[in-house]
């Protein structure tokens, strides 16, 4: 008699097993689509900090005031944005540079999930030869977000000016 209420008992927990393990199936499936809102995000800090930090303001041993740039006169005005000295180096045709210049100012700003590129008037700057995954992860991405802004700065200390150029980050995931 108390062997039927053992097996009902047994029955109902399995049976709630099953759902919990069903219901966590399901939902953890959706976990993974990306959102359109971060990505968003992402692109406008990126291309905020790249026109709102000032070279003087940059701590970086490569870029900053006394890093390798401004020791060998690649660098020379500190009031320059980090968007207004890539859009220098663009204008004086140093694109290489440029590119070393903006993997090292956004290094570890973008996290990994995410994949960026820097275009300045329909010139991609970085990367300048991207690898297959990277083609391809663009290629196939479901959200590819842009910001945009316009690039224009003083050369010489007043005698040259550069610009407009057109400066573009895109953001995928």
């Amino acid at each position: 008699m108390y062997r039927k209420g053992y097996f009902f008992t047994l029955d109902a927990m399995m049976s709630l097993g099953i759902l919990i393990i069903g219901s966590f199936l399901i939902f953890t499936s959706y976990a993974s689509v990306p959102s359109r809102v971060q990505t968003a995000i992402l692109a406008e800090d990126v291309m905020d900090f790249l026109s709102s930090t000032k070279i003087r303001d940059l701590n970086n041993p490569y870029a900053g005031i006394g890093g390798l740039l401004w020791q060998q006169g690649n660098i020379t005005n500190a009031d320059n944005t980090l968007l207004q000295q890539a859009g220098e180096f663009y204008y004086r045709n140093e694109l290489g540079l440029a590119e070393k210049f903006i993997v090292n100012v956004t290094n570890e700003l973008v996290p990994k999930p995410y994949k960026f590129e820097f275009w300045i008037d329909e010139y991609r700057i970085y990367p300048s030869s991207p690898s297959q995954e990277h083609v391809s992860s663009k290629n196939t991405t479901k959200i590819l977000l842009p910001s945009k802004k316009l690039t224009y700065g003083i050369l010489n200390k007043g005698m040259d000016l550069f610009g407009p150029y057109k400066s573009e980050v895109l953001v995928w995931e």
